[in-house]
């Protein structure tokens, strides 16, 4: 039977993180309150990220009251006064910490600012690998830690952090991978495959992988034909081809534009 409140929590030993450590992995704690549990508010200089798991809590962000339901994310940044008190009866949140040279830009460019964001559910398993790794104390296990903190960044990260991934998804996947070299293979044809309208597959697709099913569709392509160039002496116009573009000129308007090269530059390089 799962306990009704804990507090579970390890802290790096030293206040910053070793020399050559950008992003440090500061702290990692899971806690399972009651609106009793009171935290007094206090000004924080690292970044501290919240992820709900269940019950809802409430935060001051920007001078305003905001909710964090299960499976959203909430932020502080350095400088910003934590304050934070649990709504439900039970209130159970993961929760982690980075400082270092890097750690408010890093969070920054992934799209954080201190605010609320949908995140999906926790997970579990990396924190657990966190608290491992900040439990390590050689330079190793610092490292590790930083480079994990840096994964919970980029699962929380808006638009980042995929849904569970249902039969239909992974049978457009399949096809996706099976077709890719077919340029008349499109979202028409996705959507037919499954006898549903073209924007429903798109919001489904997105919501579990991330990107809509055009675009991930393009990326393999050009992955595929970047592959060829550094790997074969095929003509561009073959290339093409068989990465499903029927059109060579616009294949390499297409590799400009995404890597700032020509097919010879890329292949030359």
């Amino acid at each position: 039977m799962k306990s009704q409140t804990f507090r579970k929590m390890i802290f790096r030993p030293n206040a910053a993180p070793s020399p050559g450590i950008p992003l440090g992995a500061r702290s990692v704690g899971h806690y399972r309150i009651t609106p009793s549990d009171i935290e007094r508010p206090a000004v924080k200089h690292f970044v501290q990220l919240f992820w709900g798991v269940e019950g809802r809590g409430a935060f001051i962000l920007g001078g305003e009251e905001r909710v964090l339901n299960p499976g959203e994310v909430a932020v502080y940044m350095p400088g910003m006064e934590h304050n934070l008190r649990a709504i439900d009866d039970i209130w159970e949140y993961r929760w982690w910490t980075m400082d270092g040279p890097l750690a408010a830009d890093v969070t920054r460019g992934f799209g954080f600012g201190a605010d609320i964001y949908r995140a999906g559910p926790a997970p579990h398993a990396l924190f657990e690998r966190l608290a491992r790794a900040i439990g390590d104390l050689s330079r190793r296990g610092e490292r590790r830690a930083g480079a994990i903190a840096y994964r919970l960044l980029s699962e929380a990260a808006p638009g980042g952090s995929p849904g569970p991934e249902g039969p239909a998804v992974a049978q457009v996947l399949r096809a996706i991978h099976r077709h890719v070299g077919d340029p008349s293979f499109g979202v028409e044809r996705m959507a037919a495959m499954l006898d549903i309208h073209r924007s429903t597959l798109s919001r489904m697709f997105k919501d579990a992988i991330g990107v809509p099913p055009s675009e991930y569709l393009a990326r393999l392509r050009l992955q595929n034909a970047l592959s060829l160039l550094k790997c074969t002496a095929l003509p561009v116009a073959e290339i093409a081809r068989r990465c499903g573009f029927d059109d060579p000129n616009y294949f390499s308007r297409l590799l400009r534009r995404k890597t700032g090269m020509s097919p010879r530059m890329f292949r030359e390089k």
